[in-house]
């Protein structure tokens, strides 16, 4: 299967949805899939394309270059001229989601969104995210999976999006069945964590 990952960012920039495709993308490409991500270049500095650990990795140009917004038109573009299997979106904070989501919809193309949900330092920007999960409603609704990476997620997105639980995956609870790959040493507190104070 030829797999796309929509992402905003992805290596070398470090992060939560950075580490998971850099996690999952070469597992998929072990087990014979094609793997590419398509992602954005803020800074124009990084190659547009690249193999990273068996993926192709295509950027794009994003604006403006001192934000977080990620407006990149490329997203679309290179949605609409490609030949994949499956669209999976990394992550729906930015403007790279709505983007790529318009591209799939108006193309009658399969794709899954895994959230990748937290919250935001900006007031502003967390008192806009129930008019952006209005605006999203319609183009999310058409996956033909929607991912928690909790529980708590998927209830909470399939509660303020309007879109059934059944429709979504919770990778604690439906992948991992229930079970923590994480072994937590005794007491129960991993060294990082808000408890150490690390």
């Amino acid at each position: 299967m030829r797999i796309l990952m929509v992402a905003a960012r992805c290596s070398p920039f470090m992060g939560g949805i950075e580490t998971h495709i850099q996690e999952v993308g070469p597992r998929l490409v072990a087990r014979g899939h094609v793997v590419d991500v398509l992602t954005t270049d803020p800074s124009g500095e990084l190659p547009v394309e690249e193999e990273v650990r068996g993926m192709r990795v295509q950027r794009v140009p994003t604006w403006p270059r001192e934000l977080d917004f990620y407006v990149s038109p490329g997203i679309y573009t290179a949605i609409r001229r490609g030949a994949w299997d499956l669209f999976h979106f990394q992550g729906y904070n930015t403007f790279v989601v709505p983007i790529g989501l318009l591209a799939v919809v108006r193309g009658d193309l399969p794709f899954m969104l895994t959230f990748h949900s937290g919250g935001h330092s900006s007031r502003l920007r967390n008192a806009v995210r129930g008019t952006q999960h209005a605006l999203l409603r319609p183009l999310v609704a058409r996956a033909a999976r929607l991912i928690g990476v909790s529980e708590f997620e998927a209830d909470f997105f399939s509660a303020r999006m309007g879109v059934p639980r059944e429709r979504f995956v919770d990778v604690y609870r439906d992948v991992l069945g229930g079970r923590s790959r994480v072994r937590l040493p005794p007491g129960g507190v991993l060294p990082w964590s808000p408890a150490t104070g690390a």
